[in-house]
């Protein structure tokens, strides 16, 4: 007996392709994975699955619930692997339910089978959709009802073996493109023609064959049909060359052809030079005999003839002038025809919305490459090991699909790393080989064509422009350009105007702008050779990089450090330049300012590379800046002796000129070196030198950078309350004079004690105020230590999942830096994290890791905290001899260093140490020392990690006794 049911049916889309990319070995736990999350979907939204081939067949009580787990089960499927993607066709209709036999079963056939057209017509839908695509029929839409998620008609498909066309919808979610999918042998749009169903195919065009698959861009096409599918009827797609504004525009007219009855015609305007060319060109697409009568008009009454047409004026930037006179009148008189242009500029007509197309993101230039790679070279395989390289060389090819297809033919003879390492040979790498002659034959051709358009002093505007190095704002271009040593007929404002609407340059921000590395390239060839336009040549880089560095020393900390370090790669190229040109004052400036930056956001290495330029440089007058921006950024890397000796330098220097400022600032490196040496003394006489210095100076932040450092090291020395006066006298210090820098991270500090003394909640709330002053300053120093520090706090409520969160979050930050001290607490808090989930590997690969990091710190304190919760761990896992003489080399460490809290936390490890080892005695006697050292009551239960340790130990020291009783 047949009952209205609800079918799906799933489908992995090249899954084939898959599997031969990832190789059988990895391809099969994908399998289990999938197979596995499928099914638990389909118990969560009501599913019985009938059978399993390619992918499932499935039965749901309702259109929602199969609705819900198709967009669970696309989720599901981007975070196994963003490659693994599936179709789902959902439909309603009256089947018959068969169940097998228990011999059928036993000879592998399902638990029950489904009779009836429905299937039929599930499965021909399914096969319609394409990767990440649900679609639906009429039926299931009806029986859905109203949705919160979209839906939307892909109008009538023709499926192979039913009668009459089936109206097909899209369901999903933001990730869906609802595009509709392209017709195939087994399905096909049809359209409304003179009262008969018409293949959509057959719609009158001349619309260029896609040579091989499209890939990516999504967000784009669905906006450029959005935009047509209202009352816009001029799109102008723009965009540099080779960014694939003619790919988007051919595919968006191919995928929507059904929506154009009256046809879509392609009109390549490359060759057209005035208004005439345009007339010529259009009229030949549309085969149109042009009269003696205006052309504009004869071409328009064709358009308004054919009613609902779409037409595609591609390259039209170098006749835009001569828009008005033909679009301009078509769009006015033949209502229901559409356009799309592309061009490098806006062509400024009424009616007229510009698309800007951005470059492929680095997924979508990621499967570019990989898929043109393979098609260029069989051996080619982008595996797990290369996908980085791959990635990398996407981001230097500045995401442009042109320049990517152009490397990936390159896979022939050159690997990813071989590509990777000849980008400096950029313009002959990206070359054509074979038949291909079209103006873009080659990187450098296609850029060639856009600067063949520009006036002389647009020339020398992007060719200046070149010098800038991670963007800029007017105010830097009004001091960098010059035109031959005279006024510009425009203003640089006009200039950048223009060059932004010719695509060569982009807005990335709201007063900033920048330029495509490739585009940059390109510019300098320009600016360093002679004859490229007037006054081009080296005098003429060399001044401009002159003038970049002057505007760029001119700037103060603040304004470097306000701005989210935005001018950091302007800064590093003005330092590194003025050093080649022996320009000492320039260097130095820019040298400081720049550490500024990298100082709270890294990478500190960059710092090294850059003090070490100034540093070389012949005749150096004074060595105090240079010589502290090595030592702090030696520090930071975790060179300790090297740096050391730096700060010496630059001490001695700063002190024979007299700057009491920059004795301070050498001073608070060297205290914070020695503190974490252990030479606590030495460091408390140069810290609270510092503090004097400062005040004597008036330099608040200096101040508050001593009286941070002072805290830190009372409480490195389990001080707590008067490391918590120092916090808050900096704390104070800094709200007094608004410097929110200093107020993030002295608030981070201050939870370290809140913590140590159990205050969590304070702890916790301070460190997350810490955070987001960090964030919204992009302090990515501080921001690391607040992550950190809160990851410990969820770890100790027990809060495992999130603890792992915060602590790869401060990880990754570390490690971009280069931040050693930060990454040996992370490792040692995602050792800790491990061990309470029992994740007793993961946890010693953490703390080794985390303890080697301490060693080449010569950081005792670090050493001997990770050298207790390494050995604990030992000893739990029966390795009680190592456990044993780790636990003593970090008491050695901690009693050398005189902190009582950390030591008494040791002391803790140690006595469960000694219980696991049957040695009871020996517990009592230290934890006995640990309260001695702490003034801890028997039996008083705190929540500070200490307390808790305490805590643990005599209930476990208590039940020892009752057993033994």
């Amino acid at each position: 007996m047949s009952e209205s049911q609800t079918l799906l049916l799933t489908d992995v889309v090249d899954s084939t392709w898959l599997n031969e990319t990832l190789g059988d070995a990895a391809m099969q736990p994908l399998w289990q994975a999938h197979d596995g999350v499928a099914r638990q979907l389909m118990a969560t939204w009501h599913g019985r699955e009938i059978a399993r081939s390619d992918g499932f067949l499935v039965l749901f009580k309702s259109v929602g619930d199969g609705v819900g787990f198709a967009t669970a089960y696309h989720a599901a499927l981007r975070s196994l692997d963003a490659r693994l993607t599936a179709r789902v066709g959902i439909h309603v209709g009256p089947v018959s339910l068969r169940e097998n036999s228990e011999l059928d079963r036993l000879r592998g056939a399902p638990l029950a089978e489904v009779d009836g057209v429905a299937l039929p017509i599930t499965a021909r839908v399914m096969a319609t959709g394409t990767g990440g695509q649900t679609l639906l029929t009429e039926s299931a839409v009806a029986a859905l009802g109203p949705s919160s998620m979209r839906v939307k008609s892909h109008g009538h498909w023709r499926l192979k073996g039913v009668g009459e066309p089936i109206e097909l919808f899209e369901i999903g979610d933001e990730h869906s493109a609802f595009e509709p999918p392209p017709d195939s042998a087994k399905s096909y749009r049809v359209v409304r023609v003179a009262g008969e169903w018409a293949p959509a195919r057959k719609i009158p065009n001349n619309l260029p064959a896609e040579r091989d698959s499209f890939i990516g861009r999504a967000d784009p096409l669905g906006t450029l049909e959005d935009l047509l599918d209202s009352r816009t009827r001029l799109v102008t797609l723009l965009g540099i060359g080779g960014i694939g504004k003619t790919r988007l525009a051919v595919r968006y007219a191919r995928t929507w052809l059904g929506h154009y009855p009256g046809g879509a015609w392609f009109c390549d305007l490359s060759t057209a030079r005035d208004l005439q060319g345009i007339f010529s060109a259009v009229a030949n697409v549309l085969d149109v005999q042009l009269g003696q009568g205006d052309p504009a008009e004869q071409i328009c009454t064709t358009l308004a003839a054919r009613g609902a047409c779409l037409l595609i004026l591609d390259n039209f930037e170098q006749v835009a002038r001569h828009a008005e006179a033909a679009l301009g009148v078509w769009l006015e008189h033949a209502p229901q025809a559409k356009f799309i242009a592309t061009s490098r500029e806006v062509l400024g007509i009424a009616g007229e919305q510009a698309q800007v197309l951005a470059p492929l993101t680095a997924a979508e230039g990621t499967e570019l490459f990989t898929r043109r790679a393979a098609a260029a070279a069989q051996e080619f395989a982008a595996t797990l090991v290369n996908m980085p390289t791959v990635t990398a060389l996407v981001d230097l090819l500045d995401g442009l699909p042109l320049a990517i297809e152009l490397a990936a033919a390159r896979s022939r003879v050159l690997s990813p790393t071989m590509l990777l390492g000849r980008m400096k040979e950029r313009f002959t790498l990206l070359a054509a080989r074979g038949g291909r002659q079209d103006r873009q034959m080659t990187m450098r051709s296609t850029l060639d064509w856009s600067w063949d358009l520009l006036p002389a002093a647009e020339r020398a505007a992007l060719a200046q422009l070149s010098v800038f190095e991670g963007g800029f704002t007017l105010d830097a271009f009004e001091a960098v350009f010059r035109f031959d040593g005279e006024v510009s007929p425009s203003t640089p404002l006009d200039l950048l105007q223009s060059l932004s609407d010719k695509s060569l340059v982009r807005q990335v921000g709201g007063d900033r702008f920048d330029l495509l590395q490739t585009v940059q390239e390109y510019a300098s060839e320009h600016l360093r050779a002679a004859g490229r336009f007037l006054g081009s040549g080296a005098e003429a880089a060399q001044d401009a990089e002159r003038r970049h560095g002057e505007f760029f020393a001119a700037l103060t900390e603040a304004q470097v450090t306000g701005s989210r370090c935005v001018e950091l790669g302007n800064l590093a190229a003005a330092c590194r330049r003025a050093s080649g040109r022996g320009d000492h004052a320039a260097a130095v400036q820019t040298l400081a300012l720049a550490w500024a930056a990298l100082e709270l956001r890294g990478p500190f290495k960059l710092g090294l590379d850059l003090a070490m330029s100034v540093l070389a440089m012949p005749g150096l007058p004074s060595a105090s800046r240079p010589e502290y921006v090595r030592g702090a950024a030696l520090y930071a890397i975790g060179r300790m002796q090297e740096a050391g000796s730096a700060f010496d330098v630059a001490l001695a220097a700063s002190r024979e000129a007299g700057d009491p400022s920059r004795e301070a600032e050498v001073l608070i490196g060297l205290g914070a070196l020695t503190a974490n040496a252990g030479r606590t003394d030495e460091a408390r006489t140069h810290l609270s030198a510092a503090l004097a210095l400062a005040r004597s100076s008036n330099a608040s932040a200096l101040e508050c950078a001593a009286l941070n450092n002072l805290g830190s090291l009372n409480e490195r020395l389990g001080r707590t309350e008067a490391a918590a006066r120092d916090f808050e006298a900096a704390l104070a210090l800094a709200r007094q004079v608004g410097n929110r820098r200093w107020e993030g991270g002295v608030l981070g500090n201050l939870g370290m004690v809140q913590m140590a003394q159990g205050r969590v909640a304070e702890a916790s709330a301070s460190y997350e105020a810490g955070l987001a002053l960090a964030r919204e300053l992009g302090h990515k120093k501080w921001e690391g230590n607040a992550l950190c520090n809160l990851g410990l706090i969820r770890q100790l409520q027990g809060k495992t999942e999130s603890a792992r969160e915060y602590l790869a979050s401060s990880l990754q930050l570390a490690r971009e830096m280069g931040h050693a001290r930060l990454q040996a607490f992370v490792l040692c808090n995602l050792g800790i994290t491990e061990e309470s989930a029992s994740n007793v590997e993961a946890a010693q690969e953490h703390l080794d890791a985390a303890l080697a990091i301490a060693v080449e710190l010569a950081d005792r304190r670090t050493q001997g905290q990770i050298l207790g919760y390494l050995g604990l761990l030992h000893c739990k896992q029966g390795r009680t001899e190592e456990g044993r003489r780790m636990i003593d080399a970090g008491k050695a460490h901690l009693e050398a260093i005189a902190n009582d809290s950390d030591l008494a936390l040791l002391l803790c490890q140690s006595a469960e140490a000694h219980f696991l080892c049957r040695d009871p005695q020996s517990a009592r006697s230290e934890l006995a020392r640990a309260r001695s050292l702490v003034g801890q009551p028997t039996g008083s239960a705190g929540t500070s990690e200490l307390e808790s340790a305490l805590d643990r130990v005599a209930r476990m020291l208590s039940q020892e006794v009752i057993g033994a009783g």
